[in-house]
């Protein structure tokens, strides 16, 4: 029998205690300290993988591009120098004999890195469809170690260690010419785990050195992690392996790489099986599914529809991040829909399993890979101008070339290649995969929403759609030149009066972008009229709005100053906001209700701004102001917030509309535009733009602010649904609202394991804590259709595990009690799947 291979590091994996197993011929570590614990190690800092089993094969000569373009089913033509490539590398009838990864040093010299079980193999059918080519090549694999730093904190740890800023590595690129640990390396940033990291490549003796130098100076950072880990780690993001998912048997199409086909290169081995198998439709396709059933599904268990065995698995564990039970599998192309239930063979019994969605984990790279499509023959059809157009153009202006237009810009900040368009499609096929995309979407209407935190599922009376959608009105959202259109100012007049008696404020200008730059817009105004550059603001104040401002801010001579909250009741700690608010203060910005639903008590915030002549900003959602006091009967100076709830759609988003109201006295510090109403000469009633202070009329660079359009069309909704609903409306929507969204509150406390957070009195929202993390709790109520809370830990560190609620007008009582079933399954169905995860491990 044959001994195994090791690799330069055997000694080093034995001094840290690993576990060997035998992989393709060589014995390798296959964990240290657990593969959870590894897995983890990965995705949360940082982990040391020793993969100089990899092979490695070096391909140069005058016919260097042509053969590898020939060789693999990828598009080298668009890469870069010292760029690398990932492909499949095919048989004639479209299996695959390997994936593998190209680096490119120029157009005669490259570097093919394989995979371990495969390098035998793979030279010598290399060295075979060599034989026609002006090539050389050269197996290196014996003399090169590799190693792979993998996780969030690797960038970090490796630039310890090496001399050159690993910022300017881009994603799949790498550099040649680098010394790590003061050893000559190559390295690139692709990675195998889903987490950002680098390869290294070194001479055999360099290895160890290079090795422990990293795990002694990374510290608890860095762990050396076994090929296990390497596995749950690739597989929870559905990255393929060989001999997996791809095979002989299974072709780069059904294996779920096929976007790394390109069928409109000139020739390359296994094109026409490929193209034909493409044409009649693929008939088998990688899917990824979770278990419902109990069991683990390994690779090659069967999968049945009734009797009838439909494919198999490729790979399935218990997902480490994920706690749930998962899989991938070869099935045919007629069972493999989303949401569709299988069964799969698990010793003499069937278990079912769901196809759910992939990758099942969202990957972390830090530059994102660009797309490897490139059409170096694309003209640019789309534009208008012909090549002769192009060349009177510049014969008028003197000029020889475009190019000359940009030379004052430095060759280092242009792109200099072709931009990576794939070739030009015909309408139908536009359309085709528009629609394709389209249905990736979630439709907002198939789910129940229980998800608020400044965009609110409000019911949208009929009559709006049926207004807006008429041909003087559907137009750009933003009418450019307002004052050319009566109807529109009438509009924008409508919305500047009600929202100013909504509010209570004497006075309101056209819309602004949306709540969060409308409260900087405010913000900026009390700047100019108190001369003074400090801005207080709440914690709870919503973190976008925040963010906002901080950016908004970053160059301007001022100061923000954020005020934490009380964590008994929620709202904004008076104690410290007395501690901060002082005669340097311009404003104070106050959300209300808050982030967290919770009613402030503005009274006593009011009366400590104004006692330091600063400036009361109110960031308020207009639907609550029917039943709470409105920023006019409080006093504030400035009132604003988010429209959308007022008869706009959540618009995955975007766009929304933005208000701001104040005072008369403010006038003229008002961005962008006021319409105010007149009569003409005839007497009639007319409408005209009575201020626009914007730097696109006489302002100019006295505007007081960049604002120089409104949303219009999103506004006229507004306009609307006020009109519509009257004040009896809208205050009857309040109440409804605040009346289920306290049901839902009892109901959730008093049947689930969430607690409350707060004590404050709230409105439609509210927050709640558990001891489940809030993402694994709202995936599962996806599945039963409903759209958990927003996950407050995202903004607020200390406040984990914590979710909050809206309930607005549209939810019913059975809607409430099935959200509130579900969170109590899900919390016992997680607590077992955690218990079964601990026992596996």
């Amino acid at each position: 029998m044959e001994s195994l291979r090791r690799t330069a590091l055997y000694d080093s994996h034995l001094k840290c205690g690993a576990k060997f197993f035998e992989f393709a011929g060589w014995e390798m570590p296959l964990e240290y300290e657990g593969m959870v614990k590894e897995h983890h190690s990965v995705r949360n800092s940082c982990g040391l993988f020793d993969v100089s089993h990899m092979g490695e094969v070096i391909v140069k000569g005058k016919d260097a591009k042509e053969f590898i373009q020939y060789l693999i089913t990828n598009d080298i033509s668009i890469m870069n120098d010292n760029q690398v490539l990932y492909s499949p590398m095919c048989y004639e009838d479209g299996g695959v004999v390997d994936d593998l990864l190209v680096y490119k040093f120029n157009k005669e010299y490259y570097l093919l890195v394989l995979n371990a079980g495969n390098t035998d193999k793979d030279v010598d059918y290399i060295l075979d469809k060599s034989s026609k080519f002006d090539v050389k090549i050269n197996n290196v694999s014996s003399k090169i170690s590799q190693l792979a730093i993998q996780g969030p904190k690797s960038e970090k740890i490796l630039q310890e260690f090496i001399d050159i800023d690993l910022n300017t590595v881009e994603f799949f690129y790498m550099n040649s010419n680098v010394k790590v640990c003061n050893k000559n390396c190559l390295i690139s940033r692709t990675g195998y785990t889903g987490e950002d990291g680098f390869e290294i490549y070194c001479k055999n003796e360099d290895v160890k050195e290079i090795w422990e130098s990293i795990l002694e100076k990374g510290n608890e950072d860095i762990k050396p992690i076994g090929l296990g880990a390497r596995d749950t780690l690739r597989f929870e993001v559905c990255l393929s392996l060989y001999g997996n998912e791809i095979s002989e048997s299974i072709s780069p199409l059904e294996g779920g790489i096929s976007s790394f086909v390109k069928l409109n290169k000139y020739n390359f081995i296994g094109k026409e099986a490929l193209a034909k198998q493409k044409n009649d439709g693929v008939r088998r396709k990688l899917i990824g599914f979770e278990m419902i059933g109990k069991g683990i599904a390994r690779h090659g268990y069967e999968i049945k529809n009734g009797d009838k065995t439909i494919g198999f698995v490729t790979t399935g564990v218990v997902s480490p991040c994920l706690n749930k039970t998962l899989g991938l599998a070869i099935i045919d192309s007629e069972y493999a829909s989303l949401g569709n239930e299988i069964e799969i063979a698990i010793r003499k019994k069937t278990s079912k399993a769901k196809i759910i969605k992939m990758p099942f984990y969202k990957k972390q790279y830090k530059k994102e890979v660009e797309s490897s499509d490139n059409n170096s023959n694309n003209n640019y059809s789309y534009i208008p101008a012909t090549k002769n157009d192009k060349e009177k153009m510049l014969n008028e202006i003197r000029l020889n070339s475009i190019d000359q237009l940009f030379l004052d810009i430095p060759d280092n900040l242009k792109l200099n290649r072709p931009l990576n368009l794939e070739n030009s499609k015909s309408e139908l096929e536009v359309s085709s995969k528009v629609k394709k995309l389209a249905k990736e979407n979630i439709n907002l209407e198939d789910l129940t929403c229980f998800l608020g935190a400044g965009a609110y599922d409000h019911y949208i009376p009929a009559i709006i759609k049926h207004i807006t959608q008429r041909s003087e009105f559907y137009t750009a959202y933003t009418p450019y030149q307002a004052e050319i259109s009566q109807g529109t100012l009438q509009v924008i007049f409508e919305f500047q009066s009600m929202i100013a008696e909504l509010t209570g404020m004497e006075i309101s200008n056209a819309s602004m972008y949306d709540g969060a730059t409308a409260a900087v817009e405010a913000c900026f105004m009390s700047m100019a009229q108190t001369k003074r550059n400090k801005i207080v603001v709440s914690k709870t104040t919503a973190p976008e709005t925040r963010e906002v401002l901080n950016t908004y801010t970053k160059y301007q001579n001022c100061e923000v100053v954020e005020v934490d909250f009380c964590n008994e009741y929620g709202i904004t700690d008076i104690n410290k906001l007395k501690e901060v608010v002082d005669k340097n203060t311009a404003c104070v910005l106050i959300q209300n209700p808050n982030f967290f639903g919770i009613i402030e008590d503005i009274d006593e915030i009011e009366e400590i701004t104004h006692k330091n002549k600063a400036m009361l900003i109110m960031s308020v959602d207009p639907i609550s102001l029917s039943i709470l006091k409105t920023p006019g009967e409080i006093g504030a100076d400035i009132a604003v917030g988010e429209a959308q709830s007022l008869g706009n759609s959540l618009n995955f988003g975007g766009p929304y509309v933005g208000f701001l109201a104040t005072k008369s006295k403010l006038s003229r510090k008002m961005p962008g535009r006021i319409v105010g109403e007149t009569i003409d000469s005839e007497g009639k009633r007319a409408y005209v733009l009575t201020l626009q202070a914007r730097e696109q009329h006489v302002r100019r660079e006295k505007a007081t602010s960049n604002i120089c359009s409104n949303q219009a069309l999103n506004a006229l909704n507004a306009a609307i649904y006020m009109a519509t609903m009257g004040k009896d409306g809208m205050r009857e929507v309040a109440e409804v609202c605040t009346k289920k969204a306290h049901y839902a509150y009892k109901e959730l406390i008093n049947n689930t394991n969430l607690k409350p957070l707060f004590k404050g009195v709230f409105f439609k929202e509210f927050p709640l804590k558990g001891d489940i993390e809030v993402e694994n709790i709202n995936k599962e109520l996806l599945k039963e259709n409903i759209l958990g809370g927003y996950d407050l830990g995202k903004n607020y560190r200390e406040l984990q595990d914590s979710t909050l609620f809206c309930v607005t007008e549209k939810r019913s009582k059975e809607e409430i009690d099935k959200l509130v079933k579900s969170i109590s399954n899900i919390s016992k169905e997680l607590e077992n799947v955690d218990k079964e995860a601990s026992s596996l491990a």
